[in-house]
């Protein structure tokens, strides 16, 4: 069970009947696994995927006691807040064009924020979701491959939504935000998370019908970066250059100062200002 109530002001805990009655999934959210508390979202899906569950399950918590980021990071995780959510998929896609789940995602998550803002939200490539250059919301995809197929792959989010600005750890006060902090009032959570599965199911099911480039192009719509200088930093080394767009097989293109476009697969990108 979590310890301790909902805040006043916040939404308390989430009403799943209301989301599964609203629903009318094609491909994700015929089966919702809801927890007040898991070790962390992706790892109880990861486990139901290796047991043979079928694509499109939902794994949402109300708090996490081991939520991860990218690169190892940990996701805090305060309960009756914010969206801890991940979706099995099974996607007929070789392993190096999985990062186009990610990109999906990231439309996805993009476009169900986009009515609470104006301007509309940024997308930090691969997976952040930026608002005034701070991060609302992540994805973690982490994939399983055998033999050259994919096996299946986990899609995890987390989405600040209503974190207090006071609630949050000193580390990450000055670059995280929430809807709630950007529009100065609740977010109903039931009826984001509804219109979130709504939304992934449509944009993986345009992946799936249409292919990459047409989720790429609304991907580019998000993408503030594309004709600046950025810094892309990885474990051991950085990769400086123009950010031109994306590949078709989700790859950031950065221009060097030759002309040569650089593909780079992983990475935090950082803006260099001039």
């Amino acid at each position: 069970m979590v310890r301790g109530k909902p805040e006043t002001g916040v939404a308390g805990p989430l009403k799943l009947e209301a989301i599964r009655s609203a629903l009318a999934p094609k491909r994700l959210g015929g089966t919702i696994h809801y927890f007040e508390e898991v070790d962390s979202t992706n790892v109880f899906a990861a486990r139901r995927a290796r047991e043979g569950a079928p694509e499109g399950e939902v794994v949402i918590a109300e708090t996490q006691s081991g939520g991860k980021g990218r690169l190892g990071r940990h996701w805090f995780s305060p309960p009756y807040m914010n969206l801890y959510m991940s979706v099995i998929l099974r996607p007929a896609l070789p392993p190096a064009d999985t990062p186009q789940l990610t990109l999906a995602s990231a439309v996805a998550l993009a476009e169900t924020v986009e009515p609470f803002l104006r301007p509309p939200p940024e997308i930090k490539w691969p997976n952040d979701i930026l608002v005034a250059g701070k991060k609302l919301a992540g994805i973690l995809a982490e994939s399983s491959c055998e033999g050259g197929r994919v096996l299946f792959v986990i899609v995890g989010i987390g989405v600040n939504l209503n974190f207090p600005r006071e609630a949050m750890p000193e580390a990450i006060r000055e670059r995280a935000t929430s809807l709630m902090i950007v529009t100065g009032r609740p977010v109903d959570r039931s009826t984001f998370v509804r219109e979130l599965i709504h939304n992934l199911d449509r944009c993986y099911g345009d992946l799936h019908e249409n292919g990459f480039p047409c989720v790429a192009r609304r991907w580019e719509r998000y993408f503030r970066l594309k004709g600046k200088k950025v810094r892309v930093e990885s474990p051991g080394q950085a990769v400086y250059g123009k950010a031109v767009g994306i590949d078709g097989e989700g790859a950031l293109l950065l221009e060097e100062e030759g002309g040569e476009i650089h593909r780079v697969f992983a990475g935090d990108v950082v803006p260099i200002e001039t």
